[in-house]
């Protein structure tokens, strides 16, 4: 099963607004197979696959078993992802439909992963990463060491969590999310995150606007979120 034009169109958006998170998928599309870059071709309901180092490989339909990379890879599903995907070393995943509540997302290091539909399930990443989510986030995302980019083209009523300490991350939510989910982030972060939201359940405006919550030890504050908009 062919990836769309849209699909494609999509991840190019969020390649050049992450500032180039996907390209050897956008590349595998533009210019095809190349000898020295091949790519796996598996079905669904193949079994369990394991990638040998930075191997890529198109997951044909729906993802029903575990796939592997421990040193790292390119892994894209032409559907939903139902099971777990485990990678290890600077992986880039791109998922064209949801992960579902059972689907999992285990990255041991820096990740770069597109989800064109829902993440309902979870996705865990234990050093940097880039997070594009095209729908709504109602799973869990836990971040991990250094810093975090995440996207959501929908709403946000999930959990956003550290995976281990909290460190720096970047939200921006294109659709609804309530100011009461912003600050249960900032209960884990406190003073080490910023959104940008485009509907919430209070006026537009910066928040928090407690005092309390505005300034830390030093005096200053590095927690803080815009609302553009009141539902």
């Amino acid at each position: 099963m062919p990836v769309s034009t849209e699909t494609q169109v999509r991840v190019a958006h969020a390649d050049v607004v992450m500032d180039m998170a996907f390209q050897r998928s956008l590349g595998y599309w533009q210019h095809g197979e190349k000898e020295s870059d091949p790519w796996l071709k598996r079905t669904g309901d193949s079994g369990a696959i394991f990638l040998e180092e930075k191997q890529a490989v198109i997951i044909e339909e729906d993802c029903l078993h575990q796939v592997s990379a421990p040193e790292g890879g390119t892994i894209l599903v032409c559907g939903n992802l139902y099971s777990t995907l485990d990678v290890s070393g600077f992986s880039e995943i791109i998922i064209t439909g949801d992960v579902r509540p059972d689907g999992y997302i285990r990255s041991e290091k820096s990740c770069h992963a597109f989800i064109g539909g829902r993440l309902e399930g979870t996705l865990q990443s234990s050093d940097w990463s880039k997070v594009w989510i095209d729908s709504d986030l109602s799973g869990v995302l836990k971040t991990g060491f250094s810093s975090t980019r995440i996207h959501v083209n929908g709403d946000y009523t999930g959990s956003i969590i550290p995976h281990e300490q909290p460190f720096p991350f970047f939200l921006t939510v294109a659709g609804f999310a309530a100011n009461d989910s912003l600050h249960r982030i900032m209960e884990y972060y406190p003073n080490r995150f910023n959104a940008s939201i485009a509907v919430s359940d209070v006026p537009p405006g910066l928040y928090p606007q407690e005092d309390s919550h505005r300034r830390n030890e030093r005096g200053n504050c590095f927690a803080r979120w815009s609302v553009q908009q009141q539902r």
